[in-house]
């Protein structure tokens, strides 16, 4: 079975950062690359010679991406994909196969935040593999150490979200915070919930020995809590919902207003069944 990493590339300097990110990991992670740019062009009714022009023009943009990719991984081959549709739902459809999913905060719409609202949030809620949303490096800000930042509320999502965050460590040799946050009161006395804490690591830490995990619970509402530890973190990891009363099929607040605000790349990882 083809191990693979794809990326969503529409040209802007957020996909190319996604681009960048994503040969980086393919390095580490000893994985095929797939470029994806998804276009679509005029209406049907249209003439179909203005047609011709936008996937020209759309190939003319894959091969940017795909060559962006090459120099990265010189020696290497990439896989390309063009496809016509809403960028969304065709990513998500290429999760089935993939490693994971990445893609940058922002694309090339009209309104900021565009493509953050249409694709990063879809592939996360949609996607079957771990979707990370990255974006270009603050040229002001000095490059951090940093760590991998998990969020965790007991759920079965954030028990995958550890999980990931775990391999990501090991792979990238860096320390991991699992944090608990929560406002309200709990039933526990403190030394209970960081006895839970750290018997929720222990369980799923045995096959990665050498990971420095540090774990520790906050009175304080998750999205603050998180969007605190993402300044100095490498990567924010969280579960696509946690254990909210509306069991639906949609992104849960905390990980969607985390694509939005979080200052480093975010890791959405889902349950599968």
């Amino acid at each position: 079975m083809r191990r693979e990493i794809v990326v969503g590339f529409d040209g802007s300097p957020q996909s190319r950062t996604a681009v960048e990110w994503a040969a980086r990991e393919c390095g580490t992670r000893r994985t095929e690359l797939t470029v994806c740019h998804v276009w679509d062009g005029p209406h049907a009714e249209r003439e179909a010679a203005i047609t011709g022009q936008v996937r020209r023009l759309a190939g003319r943009t894959l091969i940017e991406g795909v060559e962006l990719a090459e120099r990265l991984l010189p020696g290497r081959s990439v896989r390309s994909i063009m496809a016509r549709g809403n960028p969304g739902p065709e990513l998500a459809s290429l999760s089935r196969a993939a490693e994971m999913l990445v893609v940058g905060c922002r694309g090339l719409g009209g309104v900021a935040g565009l493509l953050l609202g249409s694709v990063s949030a879809h592939v996360a809620t949609h996607a079957l593999c771990p979707v990370l949303a990255v974006r270009p490096a603050d040229p002001a800000s000095p490059p951090s150490p940093g760590n991998v930042v998990v969020g965790v509320d007991g759920s079965a999502c954030s028990a995958a979200a550890l999980r990931f965050a775990l391999g990501h460590a090991r792979l990238h040799r860096l320390p991991v915070h699992v944090i608990h946050a929560r406002k309200d009161t709990w039933p526990q006395p403190g030394w209970e919930v960081e006895r839970w804490l750290a018997e929720a690591v222990a369980s799923l830490s045995g096959d990665h020995s050498g990971v420095a995990v540090t774990a520790g619970a906050v009175s304080q509402l998750p999205l603050p809590a998180l969007l605190a530890r993402s300044r100095q973190a490498r990567l924010l990891v969280v579960g696509s919902r946690g254990l909210g009363r509306v069991r639906a099929r949609v992104l849960g607040s905390v990980s969607q207003e985390l694509l939005h605000r979080a200052s480093c790349p975010v890791a959405v990882v889902k349950q599968h069944d």
